[in-house]
């Protein structure tokens, strides 16, 4: 491995994962992605500190929101920009995600540009 950026996803839909590992992986990151928040969670206690989380909002268990809260409460993660999924779009869902601290949000379905764009954007 290079110095290439790390990206972690949490995304409980398998063939949605795996569209953002390909995505993720074909502009060159490094891509750690797990089925479940608490999973993710771990992951990121205990391994380097990646350049960018993606986190679903809606999974079962642990949510996309409850692992970003307590991202933005451990002083070692906190500062790593987020980006949330969701199939909710509506203006009021976008804004209480941002007030949840999120560094930007993507509405489902979208293109495999725009989450590079995104990304990209981030980093």
């Amino acid at each position: 491995m290079g110095g290439e950026p790390t990206v972690v996803i949490a995304e409980d839909e398998p063939d949605l994962r795996k569209l953002l590992v390909y995505t993720l992986e074909s502009e060159g990151y490094t891509v750690e992605a797990f089925g479940a928040g608490d999973d993710c969670l771990e992951h990121l206690q205990t391994e380097p500190v990646p350049a960018l989380v993606i986190l679903d909002i809606m999974m079962p268990g642990m949510d996309g929101v409850d692992v970003l809260e307590r991202i933005r409460e451990d002083g070692r993660l906190a500062d790593i920009p987020v980006v949330l999924l969701s199939g909710r779009g509506r203006e009021s869902d976008v804004v209480a995600e941002f007030e949840a601290d999120a560094d930007d949000y993507i509405t489902k379905p979208f293109s495999p540009s725009e989450l590079r764009a995104r990304v990209a954007h981030l980093l």
